[in-house]
């Protein structure tokens, strides 16, 4: 990790934003290998952001969740290269946990992306869209789908009534 006001809180905040989004039931199958692969990746994360220095384009915290993201995808295509069987993501079953963590872990993962980063790392959109290299417009898209099936994973799974469906919600949107 480059340095920044406290390394520290860098590194807390990728590593869970980094469990978050590893633990996928296609990908990982249980905890322990989802912590391991978390701890592999930040670990090279951090070896690539002291190796290269400051990035001019991505500094500081923004450059090493980059760095993170493009790691996790490359590890994803070699899973996919690697599986000559055919088999890659069968037996993904419904883990513990709360109804939330198991409806964000049933998105698909360029959904769960900017889902992640704004909710649950604090990313700006702006920022958000530089970490995942997409277009300001192409983000919002994917984070109002990412909402939308994440309300509906959720509203199947418990059979509650998201916020945004109660007629006396609020009908407000709150952007960063």
């Amino acid at each position: 990790m480059p340095a920044s006001k406290d390394w520290s809180d860098d590194l807390g905040a990728l590593r869970r934003f980094a469990l978050a989004l590893v633990r996928d039931d296609r990908f990982a199958p249980d905890d322990v290998s989802a912590c391991r692969l978390v701890d592999r990746l930040v670990l090279q994360t951090s070896v690539i952001s002291i190796d290269a220095g400051p990035d001019r384009r991505l500094p500081g915290r923004l450059g090493s969740f980059a760095r993170f993201v493009a790691l996790h995808r490359r590890h994803l295509t070699k899973l996919a290269i690697e599986d000559v069987e055919g088999r890659w993501g069968e037996g993904a079953s419904a883990r513990g946990g709360a109804a939330p963590a198991r409806a964000i872990r049933a998105l698909p993962l360029e959904l769960r992306e900017p889902l992640l980063l704004v909710a649950l790392a604090g990313f700006s959109h702006a920022d958000a869209a530089r970490v995942l290299a997409l277009p300001l417009p192409r983000f919002h898209e994917r984070l109002q789908r990412a909402h939308e099936r994440f309300a509906s994973q959720l509203e199947a799974e418990t059979g509650a009534a998201t916020p945004a469906q109660r007629a006396d919600a609020p009908h407000l949107r709150i952007i960063k």
